[in-house]
């Protein structure tokens, strides 16, 4: 557990599904961050990838979620900064291996999903 005196710098890099990623980059470019936050489900797009997950049930999650981590992990990677996000959207399994594989295609063997 963190003691009093510790402090946790937390960053929102989108605050919805379509959000730019510009201000996230710009964030971890020049704040100290710990943590960077990808807040991007609501209803809409809960219902939204719902109905993709029905589809096709290797999709369902945020079909920008590849296309902003190719964007911010590097940089993220660089500065040691932690992304937390719930892009999953419908269906948090199915992107599990594309998240975990595109790092590993660049041997960055440090990154991980959960």
């Amino acid at each position: 557990m963190a003691k009093p005196t510790d402090v946790v710098r937390i960053g929102v890099g989108a605050g919805f599904a379509d959000d730019r990623i510009e201000p996230a980059i710009d964030l971890v470019e020049r704040a100290d961050l710990d943590f960077l936050v990808f807040e991007c489900l609501a209803e809409r797009t809960t219902a939204r990838e719902s109905l993709t997950k029905r589809h096709d049930p290797e999709k369902g999650y945020n079909p920008r979620l590849i296309e902003r981590m190719e964007r911010i992990l590097p940089l993220c990677l660089d500065k040691r900064v932690r992304i937390v996000t719930n892009m999953g959207a419908a269906n948090p399994a199915a992107v599990r291996a594309p998240c975990a594989r595109w790092p590993k295609n660049r041997g960055w063997a440090m990154c991980r999903s959960r």
